[in-house]
């Protein structure tokens, strides 16, 4: 443009009047001026554009600090409250009454966090809104303080329930406080996993320690009183049940059934070839020789009847 006015002023100076033409472009002044024209509208535009998207990102990085500094507090807090909740349950010292005490205090603790927990859902939607998806200050999402949160709610009431039940137990069967810090002790040192609750080995493992002589019916028998449901696992709550069963006199009658149904592979009798397969010789035929035929229409021959058996070896009724 700078030449073409130069060209202008000496033909105007020389009073030449001709059309210029450049052979080389095709593009005219006229055009490049309007094209000059348009990009000085647009650069403001386009200012205007990058400023708004500059105080965009500022919000966006405000909300991805906010939401941060409330996460980064919460998800530890979370924690640490199952933490103590799960110290508490495996406490030995003190009595049931102290450990509800302290599980209520957690409880009106854990409540009381509750406002913290909505504004940080507050956040999360404006955030949402925002179609915000990343944050680097911060390795929380909203879903790992809501699972946490759930987990710390229901974990605090279990626990509390499990203590509840724990101290109705102990009044109806008469346990000593001394006798529970005993079951406590006991279970806590073979729970491998401090998680609250015994594997099948590690249940094995204490009952030997206990003295039990185990074969497998015997075991198996025990794992169907404290593992109805096949879990694989033996809660305390379970455990208690199971040693103060043992303990008492009532009872045992059902515990033989139970372990003549595991050797009948349940069946409501049993045959004498099972007994002598799975029992030594001498309890074998002292059975065969005292169980009373099992007479159910449709029952096979030689089929005995284990339960009137084992209730009358008891003194529950008389053969």
């Amino acid at each position: 443009m700078g030449i073409h006015s130069e060209v202008q002023k000496i033909s105007q100076s020389y009073g030449i009047k001709a059309s210029i033409i450049n052979p080389y472009s095709t593009i005219t002044i006229e055009e490049l001026l309007n094209k000059w024209e348009k990009v000085k509208m647009l650069v403001p535009q386009r200012d205007g554009a990058l400023q708004e998207e500059m105080a965009r990102q500022h919000a966006h990085e405000r909300l991805r600090r906010q939401f941060a500094a409330q996460a980064n507090l919460i998800g530890p807090w979370i924690q640490a409250r199952m933490e103590e909740i799960g110290r508490c349950s495996l406490e030995i010292g003190g009595t049931l009454e102290d450990q509800m005490t302290q599980l209520k205090q957690f409880e009106h603790v854990i409540v009381a966090y509750k406002p913290n927990i909505d504004k940080l859902e507050g956040d999360h939607q404006l955030i949402q809104e925002s179609l915000v998806f990343d944050n680097k200050h911060t390795n929380y999402t909203m879903e790992h303080i809501r699972v946490g949160w759930e987990l710390l709610l229901t974990t605090i009431a279990r626990t509390i329930n499990e203590i509840e039940t724990q101290i109705l137990t102990r009044d109806a069967k008469g346990i000593s406080q001394q006798q529970m810090n005993e079951f406590r002790s006991s279970f806590n040192h073979f729970d491998r996993k401090k998680n609250g609750a015994m594997e099948t080995d590690d249940f094995r493992a204490c009952l030997i320690s206990m003295g039990y002589d185990l074969g497998e019916v015997e075991f198996a028998r025990i794992m169907l009183l404290v593992d109805p449901n096949a879990t694989g696992i033996v809660s305390f709550q379970s455990f208690i049940d199971f040693m103060t069963r043992e303990t008492a006199d009532t009872d045992t009658a059902e515990q033989v059934v139970a372990s003549f149904r595991i050797l009948a592979t349940d069946k409501p009798y049993i045959l004498v070839e099972e007994l002598r397969r799975e029992l030594p010789p001498e309890q074998a035929e002292y059975c065969i020789m005292r169980m009373p035929p099992y007479k159910v229409p449709g029952a096979p021959p030689g089929a005995l009847d284990y339960t009137a058996f084992s209730t009358a070896l008891y003194g529950e009724s008389d053969l």
